[in-house]
């Protein structure tokens, strides 16, 4: 097995659009290092104009109203330590490792059968589950690679721009209940309930890349999928109340920062029944996947 994950690995590697995909999260949060550094820099400006106007006793009261206004709506937006960083900005990071991590998987299957290169694979002494799970280990790497570069490089950029900070300070809760959140801990809760959905998309690739033969058609329904889960999890929520069966559908659970930690959540929703949920749909991707993989016909 570990032989068959090498191999896949290597040519992984093989393939440019790997060193692109690696690149780009290393690229785009240095931007967001410079994007969220300039945007503290006006924040500044705007509050330190605020106080002069508010100090000024020739200031009309309609400018001292909006001075007022500038500095509420500035407390609690600027980034002020790594933790804060981390939290806005790495975490907003995630999705291109979920974009980046379907696309590899939805072509680790059928990138064989375009290529012509799946007899070459199949005559191996090897076991056709062993070398579809060698698959699909190498895409689960490949994206934790993706997300120890995004943390490391985050936590580097975070701490050249804005310094080190205490994990545990605290911050306006995203949700806007009005409460007080830890930064680190709101940091790590959002990266863990990423996770599960992340599992969830990813296998739904792999399943596809297994179902089609050509990499354009199961990349493109992957990519598909992914992006319409926000829309038809957008228009589940808002029917779930009136059609209870609708809670067993998948889209909604995908997103489960959305639905505990954002507070778009349904009544009666809970984190177990969801993870619950999630895990049947898992097994029954992963089943679908081994079955056909194991059943196709490689002669076509």
């Amino acid at each position: 097995m570990i032989g068959l994950i090498r191999n896949e690995w290597m040519k992984l590697f093989s393939k440019m659009s790997t060193y692109i995909f690696v690149g780009f999260m290393v690229l785009g949060i240095i931007g967001a290092g410079f994007i969220s550094n300039f945007l503290n820099n006006a924040t500044e400006q705007d509050v330190k104009e605020a106080k002069q106007t508010l100090a000024d006793s020739n200031a009309s009261e309609d400018d001292k109203l909006m001075a007022a206004d500038i500095l509420a709506s500035s407390e609690g937006n600027m980034t002020e330590t790594v933790w804060d960083f981390m939290a806005d900005w790495a975490i907003g990071l995630v999705s291109f490792i979920t974009l980046f991590t379907v696309i590899v998987c939805s072509g680790m299957v059928a990138s064989e059968f375009s290529d012509g290169t799946i007899k070459q694979l199949l005559i191996r002494p090897h076991k056709r589950w062993k070398i579809l799970l060698s698959k699909y280990v190498t895409s689960l790497m490949f994206a934790g690679m993706l997300l120890f570069t995004l943390l490391v490089s985050g936590y580097l950029v975070g701490l050249i721009f804005f310094g080190n900070g205490s994990f545990t300070a605290e911050i306006p809760d995203p949700s806007l209940s009005g409460d007080m959140v830890e930064v680190g801990g709101y940091f790590v809760d959002m990266l863990l309930y990423w996770i599960p959905g992340f599992f969830i998309i990813i296998t739904i690739a792999f399943m596809l890349s297994t179902l089609f033969k050509t990499t354009s058609i199961a990349v493109g329904v992957a990519v598909f999928i992914l992006f319409a889960s926000s829309t038809l999890n957008f228009v589940i929520l808002n029917l779930v109340d009136r059609y209870s069966w609708l809670k067993f559908i998948l889209f909604p659970h995908l997103d489960l920062r959305s639905l505990f930690l954002l507070d778009l959540s349904y009544e009666g929703a809970s984190i177990g029944f969801s993870l619950g949920l999630l895990a049947v749909y898992y097994i029954v991707f992963l089943a679908i996947t081994f079955f056909v993989f194991r059943k196709r016909d490689i002669a076509i």
